[in-house]
């Protein structure tokens, strides 16, 4: 009865087992398969064998996030040719945690994993060799369980040659893939520090979140860069490993399409974002590691809305988006697909992930390079308009400027034209007094009387003459002194009859019309004085006037060759007190008189007009 027993159970496991032949290059043993699902984490390989194990029929097998169970997977090989026929059988998922060999026909148990990788792995993949003598039938055993990550089962048997060219072929292209990622990311950087724009900040950190997650989901970062410690630590970060470039891609949607002409998806994204790290945090403290990428897929549907509708309301950089994003959410999509074991396209495409995350960083590199073109586009219409509209004030003004200049000269020539009717009209009042002034010398035969009225008709005369010269110069400001000074001279000596005294003028300068009426009276005071008092009994003489400009001090020099005072001559005379008057007073000089030799007057002013 026992035979009958045991032979019947060597007839079972013969229907279910796999015939591997040497020259076969692969096989999915998971089809020839049987499952045994352990709920309470606890059967050893002994129990386990007394167990009864379902038939498996697909091509792999996917369990979720972290599920609370050991998953046994049973298969038997056989070789019916003559030849021993070594094989790996590859378990093809990186991230499962724990993964036991079991081989009880020469009680051998291997165990790999995403913790406990073994030291002389150099595959992504687990991986365990497995020799077979000729005419022989073994069953296998393989023990899976996944604590913090996904539980997928993809079970392989490969040809040894040849498994180790599709590695190598496997991780060249995974190299190919982050050797460019890491350009992308590079370049864009350089453009982000040469521009500062911030949009390319986030797009930079997002596909470095999106490179690390990359780096851990293919298995590159628990056989090259992480120890199994330091792994394990990485993976409980999951939640923040998945969220981190999430959250960046957020941020960058929001700047590239500038949501602030959008008040209400802006609101409402600025408010998800605002809890997004509190939900996620919280799950991690939590350790809800099924749940961890759940308010990530919210944010990703709430980014898919907006691009959607900005794509709607005809923004430009949202056709580049929604390309970009197409990829991104298929990418991610089927991803979560394989690792709840419900579609695996990537039996069909090996490496649709990848490539789907350069063609979207391709689709957001030119997204913002569209920006920055339009940008500049619009900055240099700006510029245009602000220069055309310099153009139009610069005429405007100009026009306005020409209109107020000429308004300007004509009122200008206007009271040019008043001023030299007032001057004239002064002129012809002053002409008129002399007149009366010149009948009533005539009229009377006292001499003194005569001489003082004689003086006070110079005096007059040359607020006469210099009245009359800005009625008949266009510059009705400044005063040629050489001609005013001579016209005074000239009626003094008329006055006083006495050719044989040389008046001697010698400046060159123009003066203000007010600095030239007080120099007119000193001269007229100071030549009367000489010629009333320095040359009596003297038949020859001569008086020398000199007007000259240093820097900013004007000197007037007055001299003759006369008797020079007295020493009895009083220093309070009329003429003598007008002068410095004049000198102290209107011009705020100095007065210096020297009579050794003579007389001479040294006045010296500032100019301050």
């Amino acid at each position: 009865m026992f035979k009958v027993i045991l032979l019947f159970f060597l007839f079972i496991n013969t229907l279910f087992a796999l015939e591997i032949t040497e020259d076969k290059v692969f096989d999915n043993i998971l089809l020839n398969s049987q499952i045994y699902i352990d709920k309470n984490n606890s059967l050893t390989i002994k129990e386990i064998q007394k167990k009864h194990f379902t038939k498996n029929t697909q091509k792999s097998l996917g369990f979720g996030y972290s599920p609370d169970f050991t998953v046994w997977i049973k298969f038997t090989l056989e070789n019916n040719s003559d030849k021993k026929i070594n094989k790996i059988i590859e378990y093809a998922n990186p991230l499962t945690t724990d993964i036991t060999f079991f081989d009880p026909k020469f009680n051998r148990s291997i165990k790999d994993g995403l913790i406990y990788i073994k030291q002389d792995r150099d595959s992504l993949n687990p991986i365990f060799t497995i020799t077979l003598q000729p005419h022989s039938s073994r069953i296998f055993y393989i023990k899976a369980s996944s604590y913090i990550t996904t539980l997928i089962l993809k079970i392989h048997l490969w040809n040894k040659n040849i498994f180790y060219k599709n590695e190598i072929k496997h991780q060249f292209i995974l190299a190919m893939f982050f050797g460019a990622m890491s350009v992308i990311i590079l370049y864009n950087l350089l453009i982000y520090l040469g521009t500062r724009e911030v949009s390319y900040l986030y797009y930079v950190l997002f596909f470095i979140g999106i490179t690390i997650h990359h780096v851990i989901y293919k298995g590159v970062a628990s056989l090259y860069i992480f120890s199994p410690d330091l792994m394990v630590r990485t993976v409980e970060l999951s939640s923040f490993i998945v969220a981190i470039p999430t959250f960046f891609l957020a941020f960058f949607v929001k700047s590239i399409l500038e949501l602030n002409k959008y008040p209400k998806l802006n609101q409402a994204l600025t408010h998800y974002l605002t809890i997004f790290p509190i939900f996620i945090i919280l799950l991690d403290w939590l350790e809800l590691y099924s749940y961890r990428n759940l308010f990530s897929v919210f944010l990703l549907i709430l980014l898919f809305f907006i691009i959607i509708y900005t794509f709607l309301k005809k923004d430009r950089s949202a056709y580049f988006l929604l390309l970009g994003w197409i990829l991104f959410i298929t990418s991610g999509t089927f991803m979560y697909l394989s690792s709840l074991g419900v579609f695996n396209i990537f039996s069909y495409i090996p490496y649709y992930t990848e490539f789907s995350l350069i063609g979207e960083s391709l689709l957001f590199s030119i997204s913002l390079a569209d920006k920055i073109k339009q940008l500049h586009k619009e900055k240099i219409i700006l510029q245009d308009s602000l220069i055309s509209h310099q153009k139009k004030e610069k005429r405007k003004l100009s026009n306005m400027v020409e209109l107020k200049t000429k308004e300007l000269n004509e009122s200008l020539i206007e009271k040019e034209i008043l001023l030299k009717e007032l001057n004239h009209r002064v002129k012809n009042n002053i002409q008129t007094i002399v007149s009366f002034l010149r009948l009533q010398i005539d009229d009377i035969d006292d001499k003194k009387t005569q001489k003082i009225l004689t003086n006070l008709e110079n005096r007059i005369m040359s607020i006469s003459h210099l009245y009359n010269m800005l009625y008949t110069k266009n510059n009705i400001s400044f005063v040629n002194t050489y001609e005013y000074f001579s016209l005074l001279i000239e009626d003094i000596e008329i006055s006083y009859e006495m050719p044989y005294i040389n008046i001697k003028i010698q400046t060159n300068i123009n003066i203000t019309s007010q600095y030239a009426l007080y120099c007119g009276f000193i001269i007229n005071e100071a030549i009367t004085n000489s010629l009333q008092h320095a040359f009596i009994n003297k038949k020859d003489g001569n008086i020398f006037i000199n007007l000259k400009k240093d820097k900013n001090i004007y000197k007037l020099s007055i001299s003759d060759d006369g008797s020079g005072y007295k020493e009895d001559f009083n220093r309070d005379s009329l003429g003598l007190v007008i002068i410095e008057t004049l000198v102290v007073t209107q011009l705020q000089g100095e007065l210096k008189v020297n009579s050794k030799k003579g007389v001479n007057m040294q006045i010296e002013w500032i100019d301050n007009e």
